[in-house]
């Protein structure tokens, strides 16, 4: 369990932040970021693994990346299920620049610095000709800003279908907690899930 502080509020959604599943970039560990591709057969089976751990989550609403990946993992949670879904552009995944299409193995040479980091403090994260690590928690922190006050009530349960960095930079704000624990705190495999209760003392679980 992680806890962090927030300011106080009457009450908060429930927050499920759930990855995509697998690419053929994600398994050839290819940094992916905006690259629009597709859920690879294993990454389907994932997403219906979430769909079977989730269905007894009594979800108000859903929120979705527009890349299609996360669309189509989505699709399979909800599946029958008549649940409110929105695609929400600053859920996107983090802008990876220069490095995206290029091994993470190639990553490490060319942009060390960067790429130290990106593994070691992403407040200071920035990828070459990309998108910084704090500029997309801003425009996922504005979103959830704009949620939980419009669904500050008791009962609510939102599910969330982005991106591992995004969802790492966003858990950071939800638990008011340093962009430099995103990776300690929050990294996660293609298809898995991390619940957070917001509040004054965040608790945190990871559910895959």
């Amino acid at each position: 369990m992680i806890q962090g502080s927030r300011e106080k509020i009457a009450s908060w959604p429930v927050l499920y932040l759930a990855r995509h599943g697998e690419t053929n970039f994600n398994r050839d560990k290819i940094f992916q970021g905006r690259t629009d591709n597709p859920l690879n057969e294993t990454g389907l089976r994932q997403a219906e693994t979430i769909r079977d751990l989730l269905s007894a989550v009594p979800f108000t609403r859903a929120f979705v990346s527009p890349l299609k990946r996360a669309i189509t993992t989505a699709e399979i949670i909800l599946k029958d299920r008549n649940i409110p879904q929105k695609v929400e552009n600053r859920l996107i995944e983090i802008d990876f620049g220069d490095w995206e299409g290029t091994l993470e193995e190639e990553v490490k040479v060319r942009w060390m610095e960067e790429y130290m980091d990106y593994r070691n403090d992403m407040g200071s994260f920035r990828p070459s000709n990309g998108e910084a690590a704090v500029d997309a928690q801003r425009r996922a922190g504005e979103w959830w800003d704009e949620v939980s006050r419009e669904y500050a009530q008791d009962g609510e349960q939102i599910l969330v279908v982005a991106h591992q960095s995004l969802n790492a930079v966003l858990a950071c704000y939800v638990c008011g907690i340093p962009l430099k624990e995103a990776w300690h705190s929050f990294k996660s495999k293609p298809g898995e899930v991390i619940k957070i209760i917001p509040g004054p003392i965040a608790h945190v679980s990871k559910l895959i």
